[in-house]
């Protein structure tokens, strides 16, 4: 297994050698805004385009969904790799060569999980390919890759291999070999008996790798090749790398002519792509096991404007049908549905004569999903002659089309909706839409959590006084505490603004780190302090402010390098996502407020830091108010005490006002 390490100091150059407007735009379509570049996000369902990319800073920031980086980030979540991968992947890009060092062993140790799973699948994609063409072991995956005459280049193109008929035979050579075996036990393809020993989880079976967009082994797929074994099919299990319900079985293969038709289509199994790429149809993938998912189509909307189903005749594929309009409606891509002649899977029809040409026939005139269920409704309507049936039929059809989403779908499929039912109901449009509305509501209210609905000032808490009170009787001290609590909240927010400019600031004029900063107030003198002194990284009040600031602290201390990109390079590097988006947040934020550098960096900077001395002085008042309200409650020895604690409390609430003084309403 691979033992080596790429060198910390190559990353910066890595990262300057590749364009993130040219990267980003690779894979969406990016618009020039000003001096960015504006996209649908790839990372959400997004509508209008909310992620916005700067060449001058070179990073991206989705200010809807919150995802942001630079290359290195982008590369990391858009194709689900770590970031030594991710380095690797954008150096080759560039054409750089990786210098690489001997792995120490605690480097071997602190191996995360995402990282031994890769590897432990490269290894058995090699293991199971090696296996096949194996004189002994191989011999029964051969004569069923005969029978299903699939050619060489399809079983190179797939990887496709066999598992030797043994309880132990990938498990023989991990011992041998002495590779890590808790990337294989991770992987799901060993397992460990109560005495210790390994044991492979998959024994005499034509293996399927099932890769990712860009070529990576994430998991497998077992057939089985003795006729008693069961199950029939067995697969990965899901790990870190592998999750089925958003992975796409051959797109390494299809992703191409994907994007070059526009069109996606779906099969059922591993062996329909490919049979479909093999006739030259290579824009086909199969879902693994489960009908079409928004996730299957949230990565499918990268590459396709359209999806394309293909069933069987038979009930199964009829229901996945209402899966596939669920996705018609929350989704951005268009569905269609195409059934295939009894007794053909797309194996079959491919081997028929002129099953090509009748494949991009079935492709070519599938059904939209919608007309596909209207249909199906008409079928059921003609099915029943009384007019209460009926009546119930659409009514079910209607709760159903809301259940999926129809409430919140965009105006134009509504509309397309909406325009069909009337059709078929005999109804008007208007009066349809007004039904489906009434209906959404209805499941929205449901869905929403109890109190949402009330009125009260703070969350469904009515103002009033309780039971007993008297009508129109407020209480000053609940009607205090709301508003007191939202003024709270307001200089939370405020305060955490502060904190946010600081940084930015700091990022973009190293010299503020070292200037004089006021302190104290009128009452009790002002007085100058050096920044670096004034601010420490435990004082901020968001715990992800002080993971950041102390990077931020710890460089600006020690006099290292400091810029957007080195910063975000290193938190990415680091696995620290979360300091990555939020440093892209600040940066651009300080762009929105049009904050350039000098002297409105400066003039921010002590603005913010007045904000953030201000509120740490407000909260050692609180803390000092409830300490001296505390000995009230226990009870003074002496009228000195008593005294002494009444003074103090006056002199605290005029040096700390409360937010709010709400007057009692009188009674007559």
């Amino acid at each position: 297994m691979n033992e080596m390490v790429i060198r910390e100091d190559q990353k910066l150059e890595v990262q300057a050698a590749t364009d993130i407007v040219r990267l980003i735009g690779e894979q969406v379509q990016l618009r020039p805004k000003g001096r960015e570049f504006a996209c649908l996000c790839p990372f959400h369902e997004d509508k209008n385009p909310s992620m916005f990319v700067s060449p001058q800073k070179q990073i991206y920031k989705c200010f809807s969904c919150g995802a942001g980086g630079d290359v290195f980030t982008f590369v990391m979540n858009y194709h689900k790799m770590s970031f030594p991968e991710a380095l690797e992947h954008l150096a080759e890009r560039a054409g750089i060569e990786l210098t690489r060092e001997k792995m120490t062993k605690q480097q071997m140790e602190a191996k995360g999980e995402r990282q031994l799973i890769g590897e432990a699948n490269e290894i058995a994609v090699k293991f199971f390919r090696a296996m096949y063409g194996h004189e002994r072991h191989g011999a029964v995956g051969r004569e069923y890759v005969g029978k299903r005459e699939i050619s060489d280049e399809m079983m190179e193109v797939f990887g496709v291999g066999v598992s030797v008929d043994a309880w132990d035979g990938l498990a023989q050579v991990i011992a041998k070999r002495g590779w890590d075996v808790r990337g294989f036990e991770l992987a799901g393809l060993v397992g460990r008996r109560q005495d210790g020993s390994l044991y492979d989880r998959m024994r005499h079976r034509l293996i399927f790798p099932i890769f990712d967009a860009i070529g990576r082994p994430i998991a497998f797929g077992g057939r089985k090749l003795r006729e008693e074994d069961e199950p029939k099919y067995l697969n990965s299990p899901e790990t870190k790398l592998f999750n089925k319900s958003r992975t796409l079985y051959g797109l390494h293969a299809a992703k191409k002519p994907i994007i070059d038709s526009r069109t996606a289509v779906i099969v059922e199994g591993y062996t329909d792509v490919i049979a479909c790429h093999q006739a030259g149809a290579k824009n086909v993938v199969a879902t693994l096991g489960t009908a079409l998912t928004r996730e299957h189509a949230g990565e499918l909307r990268r590459y396709a404007e359209k999806v394309v189903l293909i069933f069987d005749a038979d009930e199964a594929g009829q229901k996945a049908a209402d899966r596939a309009a669920e996705v018609f409606l929350t989704g951005e891509i268009d569905v269609a549905i195409a059934v295939l002649p009894n007794g053909h899977d797309p194996d079959s029809l491919m081997k028929e004569e002129g099953g090509r040409e009748k494949w991009d026939g079935f492709v070519t005139g599938a059904e939209d999903a919608l007309s596909f269920l209207f249909s199906r409704l008409k079928e059921q309507m003609a099915g029943n002659d009384t007019v209460t049936g009926r009546e119930r039929i659409a009514e079910g059809f209607i709760d159903r089309m809301v259940q999926m989403g129809l409430g919140k779908t965009g105006a134009i499929r509504r509309a397309l909706v909406i325009r069909q039912m009337a059709g078929l109901l005999g109804m008007s449009e208007e009066a349809v839409g007004q039904l489906i509305s009434a209906k959404a509501a209805r499941v929205e209210q449901y869905r929403r959590p109890r109190g949402e609905e009330m009125g009260g000032l703070n969350g469904g808490e009515s103002a009033y006084a309780g039971e007993g009170s008297g009508v129109g009787e407020y209480t000053e001290k609940r009607v205090g505490n709301q508003v007191a609590g939202r003024e709270m909240g307001h200089k939370l927010k405020s305060v955490r603004e502060a904190e946010r400019q600081v940084m930015g600031c700091l990022i973009r004029e190293h010299g503020l780190f070292h200037e004089s900063v006021q302190m104290g107030d009128e009452q009790a003198g002002i007085y100058e302090v050096v920044f670096d002194e004034a601010i420490l990284p435990a004082e901020m009040e968001e715990q992800q402010h002080r993971m950041l600031y102390q990077e931020i602290y710890d460089r600006l201390s020690e006099g290292q390098e400091l810029s957007v990109t080195s910063l975000i390079a290193d938190l990415a590097s680091g696995g620290r996502e979360d300091l990555v988006r939020l440093v892209t947040e600040i940066e651009m934020e300080l762009d929105r407020y049009g904050i350039g550098d000098g002297d409105e960096v400066r003039e921010m900077f002590h603005e913010a830091v007045k904000k953030i001395v201000s509120r740490r002085r407000e909260k050692e008042y609180e803390e000092q108010r409830r300490h001296l309200q505390a000995e009230g409650r226990a009870g003074s020895q002496t009228e000195e005490d008593k005294l002494r604690l009444m003074n103090a409390l006056v002199e605290n609430r005029r040096m700390n006002p409360s937010p709010v003084r709400i007057a009692r309403v009188r009674r007559d």
